[in-house]
């Protein structure tokens, strides 16, 4: 393989995995920057989207079907767990909600396992997303693009509801100044629910797409969250924008030490982690929040 061939590899690869880590980062920065909760239990949401992908396609049904309706899924399945165990909790300090869906990661992976097993599961792609397209002398394949494309959609999509839509710009003004928006009359919890359900779902989306590039497992969600958990310490708590960045940088950094020191990847990760929060506590951008 040429150089500009193994460059466009790695740039791609690294776009991928940046794009799986910014929906699932994403997800998390908005349930926290608005109802200030940090859900642990996130991961399992994205494991619980993978496996749900997997169903709908065994079943018989198109993955792009599957595409949509994996999200849905996992965000009543959001809805369920903010209205019976987020909302009673709301009014007390973080640290309740953070034991809560730290226990609640745990029953979820129980569930997982009952409910399909312990044996790794994979997603069937159609026939045309299991071929290869010719890219500067590599071959790359089809689904791999696909996701990035997927990826590119559900961000300028979010980015279009949050700051052209009368009810993205109510979460907006919800995350920084909670106080003025429920003084104009809006119902708070009506708020807090849609920001939980709207995390669940991107975590729903990020488990599907991410389902044929690597095997689905019962404990898929707890690598993600920490990797995650990374690009939002990176990035900042909280702050969007630094979640794009992060997630993009990181995506790169682990691909180049997959590429070059397989056995440190990670370990280069956790240190430009270590080195951010020493000398940037509130991330790139300095927006980071902070209760």
């Amino acid at each position: 393989m040429s150089g500009i061939a193994t460059a466009v590899d790695i740039t791609l690869n690294s776009l991928v995995l940046g794009g799986v880590f910014l929906i699932v980062a994403v997800g998390l920065n908005i349930i926290y920057g608005l109802s200030r909760v940090m859900n642990l239990a996130h991961g399992s949401l994205y494991a619980i989207g993978a496996y749900t992908g997997y169903t709908i396609v065994s079943l018989g049904v198109n993955f792009f079907v599957a595409l949509l309706l994996a999200p849905v899924i996992v965000g009543i399945v959001g809805l369920i767990i903010e209205r019976i165990m987020i909302a009673p909790m709301r009014k007390r300090s973080m640290i309740y909600t953070l034991i809560l869906t730290y226990g609640l990661m745990f029953f979820l992976d129980g569930l997982i396992k009952y409910s399909w097993g312990n044996e790794p599961r994979f997603i069937a792609l159609p026939a045309f997303m299991r071929e290869t397209l010719p890219i500067f002398g590599t071959h790359y394949p089809v689904f791999r693009l696909a996701t990035l494309a997927t990826t590119a959609a559900v961000m300028i999509g979010l980015m279009l509801f949050l700051n052209k839509t009368r009810i993205g710009m109510i979460l907006k003004a919800a995350s920084t100044i909670p106080e003025m928006v429920s003084c104009l009359g809006f119902n708070m919890n009506y708020i807090h629910i849609g920001a939980f359900v709207l995390g669940c779902a991107l975590a729903g989306v990020a488990g599907i797409i991410a389902g044929p590039l690597t095997t689905i497992d019962p404990l898929m969600g707890h690598e993600m969250l920490i990797s995650s958990f990374v690009v939002i310490v990176i990035g900042g708590l909280g702050s969007l924008r630094g979640a794009v960045f992060a997630a993009l940088l990181i995506g790169l950094v682990q691909t180049l030490a997959e590429f070059f020191i397989t056995d440190l990847a990670m370990v280069i990760v956790y240190m430009m982690m270590a080195l951010i929060l020493a000398f940037m506590p509130r991330g790139l951008f300095g927006e980071g929040k902070f209760e």
